[in-house]
Formats: C-alpha cells, sequence, structure tokens
C-alpha cells in the first residue's frame, strides 16, 4: 500500500469515529450489557459494509476498523469532562447519574462521562459540596486523601495539602494518603494530619462547613491569613499582606458583604488598616 491511500484511509477512519462518538449518546440507568450492546449497535451504522475476505488490497480497511475500535476504547476509558469554578464563583454541576455538585470558588472535579456507568469516580481539589444518588460506590480522588460513599451528601475541603470531610447525610468512608481509613455519621467531621493520621470529632454545630453555600463563612481558630486567602477566592481580589502567621481568627462574615466592608471587620480586632491598591487589588498593614 502507499502512504497516499493509507493517509486517505486515516483519515476517512477519524471522520467515521466523529460520526459514531455523535450519534452513540447511551443513557445512564441503561445495565453494562445494554450499554455496550448499543454501542455495538451504533458501531454496526456507522462503518460501511464491507467483504470479509481478507485479500491483501483490503488490509487497509481492516486496520481502518480497527483504528476505530481501538480508538472508541480510548475514548469511552479515557475522554474527561472538567468544571471549574473562578474566584468569585459558585459553580453547580450535575453529573451523568444525576448527582450533583456545588463547587465553592476556585475548585476542580475532573471525571470519567463515558466510563460513568462502570465507574463513579472524580478527581477533585478546592472545596464542594456532594449530594450523590445511589448506586455502585462513588469515589472522590484528592492529592490529600480520598472519600467513598454509596448514597449520601457531605463537603470536602481539599486545599494546600489541608483535606477536611463533613459527613451531612448518610455514611461516608475517608481515606488517608497512608491508606489509613474512618467511616463518618452525619454530623461528624474528619481531617487527615499531614502524617496520615485521621482526626474525627463531633461538630458542635449541625453542618458548618456548608455554610459557604449560602454565602456565611465561619471559621474557628484559624490563622488569619487563610481568612484573606478565603477572601480573594469569594471576590476574586487579591490582598497584598505581611502579617504573622500566628494570628488566629474566630468569627464569621456574610458573603454578599461588600469587600471592604469585609475586611474592615477582619483587620480591626487585630489593630490592622487596609489600603485599595488599584480595582480587585489591597493591602493589609
Amino acid at each position: 500500500m502507499n502512504d497516499k491511500n493509507l493517509h486517505i484511509n486515516n483519515k476517512l477512519s477519524q471522520n467515521d469515529l466523529e460520526d459514531f462518538l455523535r450519534k452513540a449518546e447511551v443513557p445512564y440507568a441503561q445495565s453494562r450489557e445494554e450499554v455496550w450492546e448499543r454501542l455495538s449497535q451504533k458501531l454496526d451504522e456507522t462503518l460501511p459494509h464491507r467483504s470479509r475476505t481478507l485479500h491483501p488490497r483490503r488490509w487497509m480497511t481492516v486496520a481502518a476498523t480497527l483504528m476505530i475500535l481501538f480508538g472508541l476504547a480510548a475514548v469511552l476509558r479515557f475522554h474527561t469532562t472538567t468544571m471549574k469554578s473562578s474566584p468569585g464563583q459558585h459553580l453547580l454541576c450535575e453529573l451523568p447519574d444525576g448527582s450533583k455538585v456545588q463547587l465553592n470558588a476556585e475548585s476542580t472535579i475532573t471525571y470519567y462521562p463515558w466510563w460513568w456507568r462502570f465507574s463513579r469516580e472524580i478527581k477533585f481539589e478546592g472545596e464542594a459540596f456532594f449530594e450523590v444518588q445511589k448506586g455502585s460506590p462513588f469515589r472522590v480522588i484528592s492529592k490529600a486523601g480520598k472519600t467513598v460513599v454509596l448514597g449520601t451528601s457531605f463537603n470536602i475541603f481539599s486545599r494546600s495539602g489541608n483535606y477536611e470531610v463533613q459527613c451531612v447525610t448518610g455514611k461516608v468512608k475517608v481515606v488517608s494518603p497512608s491508606n489509613k481509613e474512618v467511616v463518618l455519621l452525619p454530623d461528624y467531621s474528619a481531617t487527615i494530619a499531614s502524617d496520615g493520621q485521621i482526626l474525627v470529632q463531633k461538630n458542635r454545630e449541625s453542618n458548618p462547613s456548608v455554610d459557604w453555600i449560602h454565602n456565611k463563612f465561619n471559621f474557628t481558630s484559624v490563622p488569619l491569613i487563610t481568612v484573606f486567602q478565603e477572601v480573594e477566592r469569594q471576590y476574586n481580589v487579591i490582598i497584598q499582606t505581611g502579617i504573622s502567621s500566628e494570628l488566629i481568627y474566630t468569627g464569621h462574615f456574610q458573603g454578599q458583604r461588600d469587600v471592604e466592608v469585609v475586611l474592615g471587620l477582619l483587620c480591626t480586632p487585630f489593630g490592622l488598616r487596609f489600603e485599595k491598591i488599584s480595582e480587585r487589588k489591597y493591602r493589609v498593614y
């Protein structure tokens, strides 16, 4: 076969694959066997009928068909969908099975939509509230830990190596990078320490970690510089400061207030001041 004919056949194979993917939408509710049967039917409809006699000149056709099959398998297994909330933005995402994820500002989820029927797994960083439909195990993988559930609702905070899970309904299994694990019940939270140990505690308030959904931000014995970082995320601003990491803050603020009102509430108890440098930049001193 010459290179020109091979190039034409490869181009045809790619077009066949793209045409197949446009047609092959499969409802999540179908069983695995029904999914594969439907995909096979769609593939048969997409590919032209060809002779099964494998003469030398037909090897290009066989090769093109195999390329489509391998390409399809790769797309089904490795094609990802990523959803990311920008600074100052809360984003609601619906997954293929109807599960919902509310992303706090500057958070990201990545999942495999075509493989969801076989494995409900998400890669996640940031903060989000999950409402999971019942079904096969649902896994949320972050750099600092892993959370596994069947059907429940929970909040995950995973930023800068810090990992905390708040169970709201059902049961939640939290797994550390060192494979230590605990099971949480409603109103309990778990924090993974830097050494891989998991600290479990019962919350004093009901679901304090999910107040951010309603633009309420509560902090208990948190470094003030961490609070300023949250203000940056929620308001899409930059705060320049050289304050000590030993300043500890306990309190709350409403995200619907003007950013300068919030900065005033945070700075005053510590004898700090702030000034506006530009449209979206402030300095705390």
